[in-house]
């Protein structure tokens, strides 16, 4: 069994992670830990920080960053619990990636975090965790933000 855990190293991503592994500790199943660096997001992080750097490498050098540590975090867990773990930073729209992944792994099972977002990100970037739950060949378990886990 493989349960693919999608974290973004925030306070929800974290409750993510520590459920997910939870879960994934229960059902003895290895787990997949992924990071997708978005680039709307790393567009709109050039603009507030005047990155003009070809690509916004210094944007998506910073989010890799990111992605290493808040999946470092994870892996860590997965170890702590016993768990088989492999880990990867992907690129492009966050759902797609998720929901391409989940298909050619093959997994039983996705995590993903759900965080309340103002309108205008709503418009602009949608909701990632609807995507997936829409779209996706496996079941996917939300966690929301202001959850007690």
């Amino acid at each position: 069994m493989k349960v693919i855990i999608a974290t973004d190293g925030s306070e929800t991503g974290n409750k993510v992670a520590d459920y997910g592994v939870r879960f994934a500790a229960k059902l003895g199943a290895a787990v997949y830990g992924i990071y997708v660096i978005n680039p709307k997001t790393v567009e709109l992080r050039a603009a507030e920080h005047n990155d003009i750097s070809p690509g916004h490498a210094k944007e998506i050098d910073m989010a890799r960053k990111a992605g290493e540590a808040a999946l470092a975090g994870l892996a860590s867990r997965c170890r702590a619990a016993g768990l088989e773990v492999s880990t990867d930073i992907l690129q492009g729209d966050p759902a797609e990636e998720i929901i391409r992944l989940a298909g050619e792994e093959k997994a039983d099972m996705i995590v993903v975090g759900n965080v309340s977002k103002t309108n205008i990100e709503y418009m602009y970037m949608g909701s990632v965790s609807e995507s997936v739950v829409r779209k996706s060949p496996c079941p996917v378990l939300v966690i929301r933000g202001d959850m007690r886990v």
